[in-house]
């Protein structure tokens, strides 16, 4: 399912959102720029999915940006992610999902806590995932220029740039992402988002081995 066919949202325009949800705190990317080429869609009430959510239909350009307005629950994967000069998504409240994949050059913006029952994966072009509450998942990648601000140390497994995050990695800093990926994941030496997206959506173990996501 997209939120491009998800039903009962309103549309504000780039002074009601400000004014309403005050986004330009929490969101850095300059989304009143582009008030004429992007909706901003609100869910007033929150909004619940039974499967999967995914930002954009094929293409580089995301048509819209939204605002949950409570929780937002996903019964599947939250898949957000913008190649053609960014977008939002901001929930006022918790976010729940089996996984949230974050990719490009999105802002994702959590007020409240963040919920995954399996993993969080970030990658690609200096997006940003930002969480105002707790942080809690199995594991959670973040890699290749994303960027993740976490209010507090999240309770998972993390892999990842310290440059790139604002909390420490799981995994020791003489060690690369390639070193502790299963090695059906990488291509040529290096991960492969794509196999690693996948490992996740099916619940498997992404880490040789010998390696161990038990500090969640």
């Amino acid at each position: 399912m997209s939120a491009s066919l998800l039903p009962q949202h309103r549309i504000l325009d780039a002074e009601q959102a400000e004014r309403m949800f005050a986004v330009s705190a929490d969101v850095g990317y300059p989304y009143r720029d582009f008030a004429r080429e992007q909706e901003i869609r609100l869910y007033a009430t929150g909004l619940t999915v039974d499967g999967d959510l995914v930002s954009q239909p094929p293409g580089d350009w995301n048509p819209c940006n939204v605002i949950v307005a409570g929780d937002l629950t996903v019964g599947g994967d939250l898949s957000w992610s913008s190649y053609g000069g960014g977008c939002f998504l901001l929930v006022t409240g918790d976010l729940r999902a089996r996984n949230i994949f974050v990719a490009g050059e999105p802002n994702v913006v959590v007020r409240g806590d963040l919920t995954a029952s399996n993993g969080v994966f970030g990658h690609d072009n200096y997006g940003i995932l930002v969480v105002c509450g707790r942080t809690t998942a199995r594991i959670v990648i973040n890699t290749s220029g994303f960027n993740m601000v976490f209010a507090e140390d999240p309770q998972a497994f993390v892999m990842g740039h310290p440059n790139r995050q604002n909390f420490a990695s799981d995994i020791d800093d003489e060690l690369e992402l390639e070193d502790v990926l299963a090695t059906d994941l990488l291509d040529h030496g290096g991960a492969n988002f794509a196999a690693i997206r996948a490992a996740l959506a099916a619940g498997r173990s992404i880490l040789r081995p010998g390696i161990s996501s038990d500090a969640s």
